[in-house]
């Protein structure tokens, strides 16, 4: 019996894992960047961002950039992928897939099923994002390498995380919810949009890096879609405010007028934003949004331990806000698209009627009333409750 234990003891450190692969024989696919096709009447243009693991091992080579990118042309991306094995010199991977840009081109011609070898493959996951590469190609975007992330997939996500998180324009969006918002009733779809803040001077990525103002890639609004097709964008406030109505805003600052060209600066620690349909007398679109907010700077002079201002500034506060959330919600009546979900949750609430009028929810939608209430708190005016003078 001890014998058998002793080979069975043997037979198991010498077996290894029959998926084992060295690093310097793979080529890990972190990004892809769909266009249409340029040589093709249909079918798209795939680029695909490669890392390759064993520069980024502590033994690997430190010269010359960890990525690249290789782009060929079909009409599936399946097959586009299978292509890419005729110039990826190493064995393609998909495991570690971060992130997927669409063209503004493609998406306003409509994404049909392009998102559904995604969800089907066995090897991909679908918690990556996905983004709009706004005015410009997804290949263009995935080729700009910054001099703080030479990596333009870490640079996307990163950029967008710190956006999701100081100020709200942003908003990392999963494939899965893509898919979901595009494929449910009573939900629209809205993707983050990114953009090279300026052209490249120089198709030579060394001068880009050497620049001390270089090309960058930035968060560039919130694409709007009506069923599959990309019909408009939200921007700057705006881009917020829709994030604020969808209670997705984690902090956020509101500039309100104090004076000619002066302003207060409050920051949004907190919010929750509440929707929903108020259907007699008439169809109205329900908001209901709560902040908790500090002043965190002012160039007018005003005594902030009065009670009588704090309250008057917390109205001003309000009031912008609630002109902000009715001119957001106002664009996506013209558009004719609940990129809000007013509709879901109305199904949720009152199926019947949901049930007896969906198919002509874009029109109720477009012409109901909107109603909105802001209750803004303002917790703390920071160290001073008074600007310094000057003498």
């Amino acid at each position: 019996m001890k014998k058998i234990c002793k080979i069975l003891l043997i037979m198991m450190l010498l077996t290894g894992c029959s998926n084992y692969r060295e690093l310097n024989e793979l080529g890990l696919i972190v990004a892809m960047g769909i266009d249409p096709a340029k040589n093709m009447e249909n079918g798209y243009r795939v680029t695909f961002q490669v890392i390759n693991p064993s520069q980024l091992s502590p033994t690997g080579s430190t010269s010359g950039l960890p990525i690249t990118n290789y782009t060929v042309e079909s009409n599936t991306l399946v097959d586009a992928y299978r292509i890419a094995s005729n110039i990826i010199p190493r064995e393609n991977d998909v495991s570690h897939l971060s992130l997927v840009v669409i063209s503004e081109s493609l998406a306003r011609k409509g994404l049909k099923l392009l998102l559904d070898p995604f969800v089907r493959g066995k090897q991909t996951r679908t918690t990556f994002p996905v983004f709009i590469a706004r005015g410009d190609s997804a290949e263009n975007i995935l080729g700009v390498v910054e001099p703080l992330e030479s990596n333009p997939t870490k640079s996307i996500k990163s950029t967008s995380e710190n956006n999701q998180t100081m100020y709200g324009l942003a908003k990392i969006t999963p494939i899965h919810e893509a898919i979901s918002s595009i494929s449910s009733e009573g939900k629209e779809l809205l993707l983050t949009g990114i953009q090279l803040n300026k052209e490249l001077t120089s198709s030579n990525q060394t001068d880009n890096l050497n620049n001390i103002k270089p090309a960058l890639i930035e968060v560039s609004g919130l694409a709007i879609f009506k069923k599959d097709k990309l019909v408009g964008w939200y921007d700057g406030e705006l881009a917020r405010t829709a994030h604020l109505i969808l209670s997705e805003v984690e902090s956020s600052s509101f500039l309100v007028p104090c004076g000619e060209g002066d302003h207060i600066t409050f920051t949004a620690k907190r919010s929750n934003s509440k929707i929903n349909t108020v259907l007699k007398p008439t169809p109205t679109l329900r908001v209901d949004v709560g902040l908790t907010n500090e002043i965190s700077e002012t160039s007018c002079y005003l005594d902030f331990s009065n009670a009588q201002v704090l309250d008057r500034v917390e109205k001003d506060l309000e009031k912008k806000i609630k002109e902000e959330i009715e001119n957001t919600i106002k664009i996506s009546q013209d558009q004719g698209t609940d990129v809000f979900g007013f509709g879901n949750k109305l199904n949720k609430e009152n199926p019947n009627y949901w049930k007896k009028h969906k198919k002509e929810w874009d029109s109720i939608y477009s012409d109901a009333k909107i109603e909105v209430h802001v209750n803004a708190t303002l917790i703390d005016s920071g160290l001073s409750s008074k600007p310094y003078q000057i003498r």
